[in-house]
């Protein structure tokens, strides 16, 4: 007589950066299932971020027969499943049952193609299916794949949350540290459920969806030498001063793709992120390009 042990997936969550995804002015949000395939294709969110369980939840799926893995749009949870039924976890989850990975910086320039506004940087983003007891009820939660929302301050902890949250965290695990991404087996409405009302994993598998969305700024160029600018252009002088030219308005910054910015019928280069200039007097970020 011969048995196989039997995993399905329980949930997973997308970690999706819209920098990296959106090629120029096309958003990959409004591309079709092709589109957004072929932008995936080569897309890997551990390029710019780290996510891990955190040492309690590692001791938590152990003991509830389920395994933690990372792929390239984010990651996946799956459960040991009863033999006889296979949309039952070997050992019952609890409806307030969670698990919590820490969400870390690799990448030193995130802040610089990420809208996420600079002086929040080092605060504490939380993304759950709940809300903590220490946050408002306009608190955001987590969305389900395919939503229209994407990180911002919204999603920052209060002061007393971050430290309830920073005292169950060993020091490594606040090293670099972006935020939270807690997932409980009910959620705070029941489209975000991971498991059914009979504590079954659902059909599909729940999908969560974190997005970031890329950085808009001013392109600045810089020249050695005086330009001639007209009104069809697509910079102006900055300041009347005509070796320094700012697009009339902001672009999105993108790895792929080009954004035709044309100075006289000629196009300007895109920036690259390591220049970036806030202007604290005007609100606004501007990307250096030296011509």
């Amino acid at each position: 007589m011969s048995y196989s042990i039997q995993y399905r997936e329980l949930f997973r969550t997308k970690i999706l950066h819209r920098f990296f995804l959106d090629k120029g002015t096309d958003d990959f949000s409004s591309m079709n299932e092709e589109g957004q395939l072929n932008r995936l294709e080569n897309y890997d969110f551990q390029t710019f971020l780290s996510l891990h369980p955190t040492q309690a939840t590692r001791q938590k799926l152990n003991g509830y027969n389920l395994v933690f893995k990372t792929i390239s749009s984010g990651f996946t949870v799956w459960s040991k499943v009863d033999e006889n039924n296979d949309a039952l976890p070997f050992i019952s989850l609890p409806d307030d049952l969670d698990f919590t990975f820490l969400v870390q910086i690799k990448d030193s320039r995130f802040y610089n193609y990420t809208d996420l506004k600079l002086e929040d940087a080092g605060k504490m983003y939380y993304l759950s299916n709940r809300r903590l007891a220490t946050e408002p009820n306009s608190f955001p939660l987590i969305d389900k794949a395919g939503g229209n929302f994407h990180v911002d301050e919204d999603f920052i902890l209060s002061e007393d949350g971050e430290n309830a949250e920073l005292e169950q965290l060993q020091p490594s695990e606040k090293m670099n540290l972006l935020g939270l991404v807690r997932i409980f087996m009910k959620g705070d409405n029941s489209s975000l459920h991971v498991t059914n009302e009979q504590n079954e994993i659902q059909d599909p598998a729940q999908t969560f969806e974190v997005v970031f969305k890329n950085r808009n700024t001013i392109w600045r160029y810089l020249f050695d030498a005086n330009q001639q600018v007209t009104g069809g252009d697509d910079v102006k002088k900055e300041n009347g001063n005509s070796k320094v030219l700012i697009t009339k308005t902001e672009h999105p910054l993108t790895k792929n793709g080009f954004i035709s910015i044309e100075l006289g019928g000629i196009e300007l280069p895109n920036p690259g992120i390591s220049l970036i200039k806030p202007d604290v007097s005007d609100d606004t970020i501007y990307s250096e390009i030296y011509m």
